[in-house]
């Protein structure tokens, strides 16, 4: 099943790289690849698409914040149908922002970001909360 839905994955990026130019390559390889839960860096945040549900992939980024014990931002943190945003601080006082995406009823699209700036040092914060986050989910 795994070869299977990796020769579909190549074949999307292939067609899109034939069709459409290296722009949509791009899209196709982070969409093949994400599927697969590969975790990829955009500037300082974390992303990977992950197989869950919105009310799963929310209790697991609650339950990660509460085990670092990040005080939750209640007023900034919200959560729907279509997936949520959870914003917590942590002992620099730095962000911790986790954003849920629904993509369909079995995909989430998980963004973790720590502080502002795309340091080692938060890439690994954001990272560690993406860890215990996925143990729970």
């Amino acid at each position: 099943m795994k070869i299977r839905k990796s020769l579909v994955a190549l074949g999307l990026v292939v067609g899109l790289m034939a069709s459409q130019g290296c722009a949509l390559l791009f899209v196709g390889a982070v969409a093949g690849g994400a599927a697969a839960g590969t975790v990829s860096y955009f500037g300082n945040e974390l992303r990977v698409i992950h197989e869950t549900t919105v009310d799963r992939s929310w209790n697991a980024a609650a339950a990660a914040v509460n085990e670092l014990q990040f005080p939750v931002n209640q007023a900034k943190s919200r959560k729907d149908g279509t997936g949520g945003l959870l914003v917590a601080k942590n002992a620099k006082n730095q962000d911790v922002i986790i954003q849920i995406i629904r993509q369909s009823d079995r995909l989430m699209e998980i963004r973790v970001r720590v502080g502002t700036f795309d340091t080692a040092e938060n890439r690994a914060g954001s990272q560690l909360v993406y860890d215990k986050m996925r143990a729970r989910m």
